[in-house]
């Protein structure tokens, strides 16, 4: 576990994607890492390139060997896998929640500085991408 501090207000920005999950997917954790342990070629490539871009200004760019399976766990049960990160530019979360033979999967930001709006901009389309084709290997 991480130690992660959420900020104590609200998030600023927060999405939730769901989908049924497979049966013998039994854990939050699982159905974490079984969606978002690969990820799609064009979005590795602009994972490298964002990775390259934020370097430049000092933002943090975990080893994503493993995909989103890489990021540091916050808490976990077997109904619940949340992981996260604080930076600079924002912190954010990713909960992963099973729910009557479904995954929810939240993630919520807090921005810590301008750029933090800005980044969200930059990646919204591809987030939302990432996660509902995630969710479908779930299925």
């Amino acid at each position: 576990m991480t130690g992660l501090k959420r900020p104590l207000r609200p998030p600023d920005w927060a999405d939730t994607h769901s989908g049924p999950v497979r049966p013998e997917i039994a854990t939050a954790r699982g159905a974490y890492e079984t969606a978002l342990r690969t990820m799609p070629r064009w979005a590795e490539a602009a994972l490298a390139i964002r990775n390259r871009v934020v370097g430049i200004f000092g933002l943090h760019t975990p080893d994503m060997g493993q995909g989103m399976a890489d990021l540091p766990v916050i808490s976990e049960t077997d109904e619940a896998y949340e992981l996260g990160l604080k930076d600079r530019h924002l912190t954010f979360t990713i909960l992963t929640e099973m729910r009557d033979g479904a995954a929810a999967v939240t993630t919520s930001i807090w921005y810590n500085h301008w750029a933090g709006r800005l980044y969200l901009l930059v990646v919204l389309i591809p987030h939302k991408l990432i996660l509902r084709g995630a969710l479908r290997r779930l299925a």
